[in-house]
């Protein structure tokens, strides 16, 4: 015989105490999610920027120059910051729970004032009282708390590229390292900027640099069972790392082509070359829709081996790509030699 009184309590709900183990998982999931940026503090991009504020504030001045690129990095900071927090939790298990219409509405609410956006609104509001941009703000977490989550495929239909390009696409728009480069990219080419930093070839090797942290991480997205799959593909251990190298390459060309290409890709194969080495041998963490964060070493010698590298092209021409591409060739052969050292 059925339980009455226990049917009757699932039905009607549970106390409203009983809430507070959901709430204390959806704060932790919260202080999770908000930890998982620190890993901005270790990207390529962020250490150029920093470099840029902190030799302004040695100089006495302030750091004028770094803050459109913080004010870029906090604008792209601000979609993920935006998402739902109940989206965070297995759904399966928050069906499991008793609670009626009345909690899961108290729930959702709950959900709404942990969003982080919000508090960044609320605080704008209060600082330049009755601020448009801060109502602006608050539009934000209304918004992606109440449209379901769509599954985003911008690449299923391009003929193009082959599966596994594809899908090392996939990733790296998934990242936002790869936004950032798209946004510095639309600069050059639809503003004057080009000719505040040091030209095109300044601006395209901004957008090699910002695209540099997940050379670190070409591996990272694949999960727990890429290496096992890796070692079932009937091809050469160097060929799965310059199917990878392709996607990053091809994005990173069509992001400078309009700006200036040599100048881009003397910048980003010495990159691509020096970040296969943690690629391998570290597999970072990397979480999507966040920046990127490498080995703070191989991020100094992916800056400087670049910049010089750049600088050279801009001096000698294309010639210089030669010795670059070379280096980077040395360093595919050299990776597949680590992959099937692996899979032994």
């Amino acid at each position: 015989m059925p339980n009455h009184a226990a049917v009757r309590t699932a039905r009607q709900g549970v106390p409203a105490a009983a809430l507070w183990p959901v709430l204390a998982a959806l704060w932790r999931t919260v202080r999770r999610d908000l930890s998982s940026f620190a890993s901005l503090t270790l990207n390529n991009f962020f250490l150029f920027v920093a470099l840029i504020a902190y030799g302004a504030i040695s100089s006495g001045v302030l750091p004028v120059g770094a803050y459109p690129f913080l004010l870029l990095l906090g604008f792209l900071m601000l979609f993920p910051l935006s998402g739902d927090p109940l989206a965070k939790l297995p759904a399966v298990r928050l069906a499991l729970w008793p609670l009626n219409q009345i909690e899961r509405l108290g729930l959702r609410a709950a959900a709404l004032a942990l969003s982080p956006i919000l508090w960044l609104a609320a605080l704008l509001l209060w600082r330049t009282f009755r601020s448009p941009a801060a109502l602006g703000f608050m539009a934000v977490p209304l918004l992606t708390h109440s449209l379901a989550p769509r599954q985003w495929r911008p690449l299923r239909r391009v003929p193009a590229f082959g599966e596994m390009m594809r899908k090392d696409l996939r990733q790296m728009l998934s990242v936002l390292d790869t936004w950032l480069a798209i946004l510095l990219a639309a600069v050059g080419v639809f503003s004057h900027a080009r000719a505040q930093l040091g030209g095109g070839a300044g601006m395209a090797s901004l957008v090699a640099l910002s695209l540099s942290t997940y050379a670190q991480c070409l591996f990272s997205l694949d999960g727990a069972g890429g290496r096992t799959r890796y070692s079932v593909f009937p091809l050469p251990a160097w060929r799965i790392l310059l199917a990878k190298d392709a996607a990053y390459l091809a994005l990173l060309t069509i992001l400078v082509l309009p700006i200036d290409l040599g100048a881009g890709l003397s910048f980003g194969l010495p990159a691509l070359a020096v970040g296969h080495y943690p690629s391998l041998h570290d597999r970072l963490p990397v979480q999507r829709w966040r920046f990127t964060g490498g080995r703070l070493p191989f991020g100094i010698l992916q800056m400087a081996a670049g910049a010089a590298i750049a600088l050279a092209e801009s001096e000698h021409g294309p010639v210089i790509l030669l010795p670059a591409f070379l280096l980077y060739m040395l360093s595919v052969w050299l990776g597949g030699r680590r992959i099937a050292n692996l899979d032994r």
